[in-house]
């Protein structure tokens, strides 16, 4: 097997390194990747936000990418893997292991005590699985209507609880010390906020921020949907009056349907909704 060398991408190399990107990405046509120009474009936005991206190689050629995010979670710091990908005619030789064990060592250079991914299918369960990623919760999905309700929680100094609260910004800072709740596309509270806050000028994708009592609320949608998903933080307690809150909230903001993305732990309160299992959070404690 030839020698699989790890290179960092950074905002010098950048550029360089979008063709062979998007020749790894070819046989999968996942936005923004097997597009120069969308690539480009979040290359660009996430070398300035920190993400530790990495591109493994055999001599001169890109055989696979992958991108890291430090965050705190549940009070503990960790190293999200959100996205791996080898090229469709070299897998199955140590390359996804290879850009695990600089993954490994780059989360033990910054403190973390352990990695975290939540793969697509049975396939990638099975790989995280053999590099010793046990399974630690499952994600679900629920799509109920954005509608007024009756029992919302009061907003502090305004008697109706339909009312719009002051809007409290989404900070990093806010990520970093609140367990996220609601919006678990990804199992990092810090990618979804990244995904959401902090996208290349001009996207299709956005956020708009709603005040809730307890916590801190942004839908993420596409411009031209009538549906959004709930991003939630918070440290107090969660109950079906949140998901009311929130519903009413999507409502207001003129959305028809709000999508929820939560751990298991948070199943009971959608009794009544049709509720889906998305996916199954891995980690490896290093």
């Amino acid at each position: 097997m030839k020698t699989i060398t790890i290179i960092r991408i950074t905002s010098d190399n950048m550029r360089q390194c979008i063709p062979a990107i998007v020749h790894v990405f070819r046989d999968d046509e996942v936005v923004p990747w097997h597009r120069p120009d969308e690539c480009e474009a979040w290359l660009t936005r996430r070398t300035a936000r920190g993400f530790y991206m990495i591109g493994a190689y055999q001599g001169d050629a890109m055989v696979g990418y992958s991108e890291w995010l430090e965050s705190c979670e549940r009070g503990k710091k960790v190293l999200t893997l959100g996205l791996m990908h080898v090229d469709c005619e070299l897998r199955g030789r140590g390359i996804g292991g290879a850009m695990l064990a600089d993954g490994e060592a780059y989360a033990k250079s910054i403190g973390a005590v352990a990695l975290r991914t939540m793969p697509e299918d049975e396939r990638a369960h099975a790989f995280y699985r053999k590099y010793g990623f046990v399974d630690t919760d499952r994600i679900f999905f629920c799509q109920p209507p954005a509608t007024p309700s009756t029992s919302l929680p009061p907003y502090r100094g305004a008697p109706d609880g339909i009312r719009q609260a002051s809007k409290a910004e989404v900070t990093l800072d806010v990520v970093n010390t609140h367990e996220f709740i609601f919006g678990l596309c990804s199992t990092s509270g810090r990618h979804m906020y990244e995904i959401a806050n902090h996208p290349p000028e001009g996207h299709e994708w956005l956020a708009k921020t709603a005040g809730i009592p307890g916590g801190y609320l942004q839908f993420r949608y596409h411009r031209d949907s009538n549906n959004a998903t709930a991003l939630y933080w918070s440290n107090e307690d969660v109950t079906r009056a949140t998901i009311d809150a929130i519903l009413a909230q999507g409502h207001i903001a003129g959305f028809g349907e709000i999508t929820f993305y939560f751990r298991e732990k948070h199943k009971g309160l959608f009794t009544g909704y049709s509720v889906t299992q998305d996916g199954i959070e891995l980690e490896r404690k290093i």
